[in-house]
């Protein structure tokens, strides 16, 4: 189960998100859970500085295992073309959340 450090942004954008019917971040926070399921690691989430965007760390009994982020993307930073606000580059146009390690 994913370890919510964001002071309820998390949860906001999840509402976000379902309101507007995009089910990607949903998509994004199931991935972690069944990695972390199957490897038995834990992830916690933090706010980024990216809008409707967050940073992730996972451990393993208290033993660093990787960090990525969850990064929200659309019209605002080019479909992830590596523009700000995000700084992220997708192969693809990308709408919505993904997953970036």
């Amino acid at each position: 189960m994913i370890n919510d450090q964001t002071g309820g942004k998390l949860q906001e954008t999840l509402d976000f998100a379902r309101k507007n019917n995009d089910g990607s971040l949903k998509r994004c926070i199931d991935r972690l859970n069944k990695v972390d399921e199957v490897l038995g690691t834990e992830t916690t989430v933090f706010n980024d500085f990216a809008p409707k965007s967050f940073e992730f760390v996972r451990k393993k009994n208290d033993k660093f295992c990787g960090n990525g982020g969850i990064i929200y993307h659309g019209k605002h930073d080019g479909y992830g073309s590596g523009g700000a606000p995000t700084f992220s580059v997708c192969v693809g146009k990308t709408n919505g959340w993904a997953i970036h390690t």
